[in-house]
């Protein structure tokens, strides 16, 4: 048995999300990946943040008032305007608050660069690096041709190990005629979340919600030859099924949960 863990945003169970202190605490827990999501700031520096816009749960300003919505996008903002922003806590009382009770808070967190990652990670674990753009959002993020032409060449920079993935596949495909080197990951969400739609447009690795693999479609897609890594699978019940049921890879922002059943397995 051979399950590949990934830890979500590091671990953001733990740590806040998307951080430098999230993604050392998931290396040293002891993850294959590190899964993260990418925007482009206005200067066209790849940054490491999950929203298209600054996120009213997370962020505080430079006098530490939480930022409100509609938050700035991170496109409209050069690197050195985010770095004005402290996402080191997750606002009380919010629900993503009451999701996560145990994560600790960095105070002084800022939003890191994905080079800043790329240089403390360095090659020590790979790295799934989502795209965070919507053909529907046109004007919130760059668009796919410029945001895919960045992230490729930072990964290039770094020589990381690197998949890339999204639910907006237009990034995909560019990267696999541009960077062939690089192998891309098809997200889907519940409306869409089909094997053979991933195969249709010629993906090789399938990423779905847990919640929508079924039996039916785990045979379609291992007879399609298709990888399969779940996300984002948080409870030991849940975590015991998807290895269960033979998933290739588990997504989750609690990491160290998924290796603690492996290892109960005699499988790490």
């Amino acid at each position: 048995m051979s399950v590949e863990v990934q830890g979500h945003r590091g671990c953001r169970g733990h740590l806040p999300e998307n951080t430098l202190p999230a993604f050392q605490r998931a290396i040293e827990m002891g993850v294959d990946t590190l899964e993260l999501d990418c925007g482009v700031t206005k200067d066209g520096v790849v940054v490491v943040h999950h929203d298209r816009r600054l996120n009213p749960d997370v962020a505080r300003g430079p006098e530490g008032e939480w930022v409100r919505a509609p938050a700035p996008t991170i496109y409209s903002l050069t690197y050195q305007e985010l770095q004005r922003y402290d996402v080191g806590r997750i606002r009380p009382g919010s629900e993503y608050a009451q999701r996560f009770p145990q994560q600790q808070p960095v105070d002084g967190t800022r939003i890191p660069r994905l080079a800043d990652l790329f240089a403390m990670a360095g090659t020590k674990v790979r790295y799934n690096i989502e795209t965070k753009l919507l053909p529907t959002h046109r004007d919130e993020t760059a668009g796919p041709d410029e945001f895919a032409r960045l992230l490729i060449a930072e990964i290039r920079r770094a020589n990381a190990r690197a998949t890339i993935q999204s639910f907006d596949w237009r990034t995909l495909k560019i990267t696999e005629k541009t960077a062939p080197e690089i192998q891309t990951v098809y997200l889907t969400e519940s409306r869409d979340a089909e094997p053979q739609n991933v195969a249709s447009a010629g993906g090789r690795i399938w990423s779905p919600s847990l919640k929508d693999v079924t039996q039916r479609k785990l045979s379609i897609a291992k007879s399609l030859g298709l990888r399969i890594v779940a996300w984002t699978v948080n409870e030991p019940a849940d975590i015991a099924t998807a290895i269960d049921i033979g998933l290739d890879g588990i997504i989750s922002d609690y990491p160290d949960r998924v290796i603690a059943e492996l290892k109960r397995r005699g499988a790490r």
